[in-house]
């Protein structure tokens, strides 16, 4: 789910300073399972990295106290769980936020494939979207 009638989730990026923007492509909707999921965005260690959100909220009412958690886990166990305010919207948009920087870790035991889930939550802690996509920590850059 990445929409409900009070908000709409238009766009995910990656963002590394001296590379392109990494557009997510959003996972598909459980109901529409028979496509494959994504591939993981290829990341190098030790990077920074930015991600930018791009939403639009709804004509039902505004949004207060909107809230991004970010869940990451790897091989199953969760290894980062963060939640950033984002604050408060009127209807319309689209809106595009981009979140404050963080870096990669580095080494051999870091280099794995990571699951993040997204999720938009309002002030009642009602689950307004959600999205999920991967990464992968690779020793440089692909070519």
């Amino acid at each position: 789910m990445n929409s409900t009638p009070d908000f709409e989730l238009l766009a995910v990026t990656i963002q590394v300073e001296g590379r392109p923007d990494m557009p997510v492509r959003l996972a598909p909707a459980p109901e529409r399972g028979s496509e494959p999921p994504p591939a993981p965005l290829v990341l190098r260690e030790g990077a920074e990295f930015r991600v930018g959100l791009k939403f639009a909220v709804g004509s039902g009412h505004d949004l207060a106290g909107l809230r991004f958690i970010d869940e990451r886990t790897r091989q199953g166990v969760t290894v980062g769980h963060q939640e950033i305010l984002l604050g408060d919207y009127r209807h319309g948009g689209p809106y595009e936020i981009v979140l404050p920087p963080e870096r990669l870790p580095i080494g051999h035991m870091a280099r794995d494939v990571y699951q993040v889930t997204g999720t938009f939550v309002d002030k009642e802690g009602r689950i307004l979207g959600c999205e999920t996509h991967s990464f992968e920590i690779t020793k440089d850059w692909p070519h």
